[in-house]
């Protein structure tokens, strides 16, 4: 089934093993015609930014698997292995691990990414709100 999807001026998206970029000024429609993985730009992460931290570099493996069409390789033991590593340093995130970990198991890789993208906005929320609670008292004591 084809995918319509706009871009924003100056966005970019993946789309089959290409990002492309709306270099004009206005919005740009496109229509997918074939089954390939598409990300938005805000859901993709390059290389660099991966080992920012455990929740990126989780992201980063979800989001190669995605674009790759990792399902049923033998790289899929590896993944589900490194989540419930993750879920030993973070047992409070194992309910959401797990919803990743079953979709993956089901082959919806974009479901399984799209979790792990809220995963990783809640983790910018608190290192965000972290920041400002580190920055306060220094202000205050001044």
């Amino acid at each position: 089934m084809p995918l319509k999807i706009r871009v924003k001026p100056e966005g970019k998206i993946f789309a089959g093993g290409a990002v492309l970029k709306n270099v004009g000024s206005r919005p740009a429609e496109l229509l997918i015609l074939s089954d390939s993985p598409v990300l938005r730009d805000d859901y993709m992460m390059n290389i660099e930014k991966r080992g920012e931290s455990d929740v990126s570099n989780v992201y980063f493996l979800l989001q190669v698997v995605y674009l790759f069409k990792g399902k049923g390789e033998p790289l899929d033991d590896l993944v589900v292995n490194t989540l419930k590593s993750f879920t030993k340093l973070y047992p409070a995130l194992t309910s959401e691990v797990d919803a990743i970990v079953d979709h993956l198991s089901n082959g919806e890789a974009f479901k399984a990414l799209k979790l792990a993208h809220k995963l990783l906005a809640a983790q910018q929320q608190v290192s965000i709100s972290n920041d400002e609670q580190e920055t306060t008292p220094s202000t205050a004591a001044l």
